[in-house]
């Protein structure tokens, strides 16, 4: 970056757009007053009309970015269908649709985290490694800009280099990992190959500072975990909730039970939502829909308490648009990342601290 290049953070209200834009610094949550047809042009596509910026910590920092977006458009270690490359674009577009004002907590999503968008880490077709190492860099860039990490898959091998670049920001403190799934995704390697969409829990163990107290799962259901993976909980000794306990004993008390779990004696922690952990009759958009998963009013409930615990990395992965009925996937993505920044927020408030105590 040029040493004279000076970013500042600058929010155009993508909702007011057009040939009489509002610029009025409270005008996105309100109802527009200069309404001319273009009521939800996107303009640039950037997740909820967040500024763009380069996914470098300088001006990260500069901008005062507390949140910090980021698509991962990759679908190289998926083993199901593929097209969750298009899930950063699915979910960009869905957030076009909605004010980033959350009534149920009061709070002005972009004033609160001047949330910044540092567009998709470029994917060498072919070259995994590469790849990889990329992700890598851009979320390293991120933490050390001072923000915290929301980014969308790209299929879920994605979190094996972001739980890396989490490892080493905290290199003198432990990391927590909390997994939200249908599929436990702990095989040692798939036909021998270590970093696919079915691995990404069981590479945490590769880390030096993951202890496998702190790694958590929930939901987890059907005939699509081999006993290996199973296996790997009871060796292992991590937390695991099924689907069949989570219905038992209510979302909200077992989100609580596996945050509790992933926070204890850590410095930081990264949570991975699969989109499969949904039912497939609220999100059909994923790359392996199953009946019997946690529904859309759960799901709000799991975000909210997420947002009470908070997180470095929050992660969506598998969201497959062109497999969406009505964009009902990609809004329901959406809407998991505003309740948790919402509830974030509140809680924070409600303690006295600000965004920069995320």
């Amino acid at each position: 970056m040029n040493e004279t290049e000076i970013f500042k953070w600058d929010f155009v209200p993508h909702q007011h757009r057009g040939p009489q834009q509002q610029t009025g610094e409270n005008d996105h949550i309100f109802s527009p007053q200069l309404h001319n047809g273009t009521f939800k042009s996107p303009g640039i596509s950037t997740f909820m009309g967040a500024p763009y910026c380069p996914p470098d910590r300088n001006a990260i920092r500069e901008m005062e970015a507390k949140i910090a977006f980021i698509g991962i458009p990759w679908d190289q270690g998926q083993m199901v269908r593929s097209g969750t490359s298009q899930g950063p674009h699915g979910i960009r577009e869905a957030s076009s649709q909605y004010f980033p004002y959350m009534f149920e907590y009061d709070v002005d999503l972009m004033h609160f985290y001047k949330p910044v968008d540092c567009g998709d880490v470029p994917i060498i077709t072919g070259n995994n490694n590469r790849s990889h190492e990329l992700i890598y860099q851009y979320i390293t860039e991120i933490l050390e800009g001072g923000a915290k990490v929301v980014f969308v898959g790209g299929d879920h091998s994605a979190p094996i280099p972001a739980a890396r670049a989490l490892s080493d920001f905290h290199k003198n403190g432990k990391i927590g990992y909390m997994h939200i799934d249908c599929h436990l995704d702990t095989a040692p390697d798939w036909g021998g190959v270590k970093n696919t969409n079915c691995s990404p829990v069981s590479r945490l163990l590769d880390l030096p500072n993951c202890d496998s107290a702190n790694i958590c799962h929930m939901g987890s259901r059907n005939a699509l975990n081999p006993k290996d993976w199973c296996d790997f909980f009871s060796d292992t000794n991590a937390c695991i909730i099924p689907m069949m306990e989570v219905v038992e004993r209510g979302v909200e008390d077992c989100t609580h039970e596996i945050f509790r779990k992933a926070w204890d004696g850590t410095t930081g922690i990264y949570t991975s939502w699969d989109t499969d952990s949904l039912d497939a009759a609220c999100m059909p958009g994923t790359t392996a829909p199953e009946c019997f998963g946690i529904k859309s009013r759960e799901a709000i409930q799991i975000a909210k308490v997420a947002g009470i615990y908070g997180a470095d990395i929050f992660e969506v992965s598998e969201l497959s648009p062109q497999f969406d009925v009505s964009m009902m996937s990609s809004k329901l993505a959406c809407m998991m990342i505003f309740h948790y920044l919402g509830s974030r927020a509140k809680t924070l408030r409600e303690k006295g601290l600000i965004a920069s105590d995320f």
